[in-house]
């Protein structure tokens, strides 16, 4: 974690301020004051030590999603930034020891346990002021995410006014659009079917904030059927669903996750009937998983680097999980956990999943 200089000089104060104070506590007269010159640089050292060391348990914790604004998380960095701090410590000066640089407290109990003293102290005194400073980081990053999140969804919703379309009109125009169609032509009548059903599935989804995977499922296969009518069989789509019928409708994801993850494989790689983008989808309950090989096209399409910004900022309104992208020169996949389950009335509720 990136520091600023004043940090750094408020340590070395601290430093030389624990310095002057145990010279004075050992020194009953002023005749008797000796400030060794290189004290203050040892006890800075070994405060910076504290620091790093706090500053590594917080960032693992971080990565691993443990960290938090609890002062029970805080006191948990304190005790085990302590035992890594002693043990540090006291390798460096068995180091020493035997480089015959330093004496190190190892003449008796009583000075080994004094040396531990010392170090607890020095560790407490720093890492006691130092964790305040850290707490007031993370609450800050946790805001500035909370705040572009609620950006991000903002903005969303704005889009979606913008693009918004009646959908009376555009449902009772489709229903005069499917009367005009000869009713020989399958074809076209198919078509005009899954447009339809999927265009009622974005007049209903974007009123909520979540729906239950077999709504969203049943949505992707309709989106799948126009592409590979528009593009034949450029495409192929493969499903792996490992859900049980009453787990695909009690577990939710963001409406529409599905058509942006399909539409940025289809947008950004290429594709041809010689060489079909084989698109996998995997459904299980760790998550929903889209992983399809690394093409890109020549030139980059308009917009990329968009939409997972976007979909992270959605999910974190939603879920503390994280989206999990895996990218290789041949090979990408993107992750989307599933959000909470309903309850079964809820789910029973639900349109089941059409195969």
């Amino acid at each position: 974690m990136r520091k600023q200089p004043w940090f750094y000089l408020f340590v070395f104060g601290l430093a030389l301020l624990l310095a002057v104070y145990t010279r004075l506590t050992m020194a009953e007269r002023a005749e008797d004051f000796y400030l060794f010159p290189d004290a203050p640089l040892w006890l800075f050292l070994e405060a910076l030590l504290v620091v790093y060391l706090l500053d590594r348990l917080h960032e693992r914790a971080g990565r691993w999603g443990r960290a938090s604004g609890r002062a029970g998380y805080y006191f948990g960095l304190l005790w085990r930034g302590a035992l890594l701090f002693v043990g540090i410590v006291q390798l460096l000066q068995l180091a020493l020891l035997l480089a015959h640089v330093g004496r190190g407290d190892y003449g008796s109990w009583y000075e080994a346990v004094r040396g531990l003293a010392a170090q607890l102290l020095l560790y407490l005194l720093v890492g006691s002021v130092y964790l305040p400073f850290l707490y007031q980081q993370y609450a800050s990053q946790v805001r500035l995410a909370l705040e572009q999140a609620e950006k991000a969804a903002t903005q969303a919703r704005l889009q979606a006014l913008q693009q918004h379309v009646d959908p009376h009109f555009l449902f009772n125009n489709l229903n005069i659009l499917s009367a005009l169609i000869d009713p020989a032509n399958e074809a076209a009548l198919d078509y005009l079917t899954h447009l339809a059903s999927l265009y009622r599935y974005l007049a209903r989804a974007t009123q909520r904030e979540a729906v239950p995977v077999a709504e969203e499922l049943a949505f992707a296969r309709d989106y799948q059927f126009l592409l590979q009518r528009r593009f034949g069989v450029a495409y192929v789509f493969e499903e792996d669903v490992q859900l049980t019928a009453a787990e695909l409708l009690t577990h939710l994801v963001p409406p529409g996750v599905l058509q942006e993850l399909l539409t940025n494989a289809v947008k950004h790689n290429l594709a041809s009937r010689q060489q079909p983008l084989r698109i996998r989808l995997t459904l299980t309950l760790a998550g929903l998983r889209l992983a399809h090989p690394r093409r890109p096209r020549p030139t980059p399409a308009a917009g990329a680097g968009s939409g997972l910004p976007g979909l992270r900022a959605r999910l974190a309104l939603l879920t503390d999980q994280p989206l999990v992208v895996e990218e290789t020169s041949t090979h990408f996949s993107i992750t989307v956990p599933l959000l909470a389950a309903l309850s079964p009335p809820a789910a029973h509720a639900s349109a089941p999943a059409r195969r």
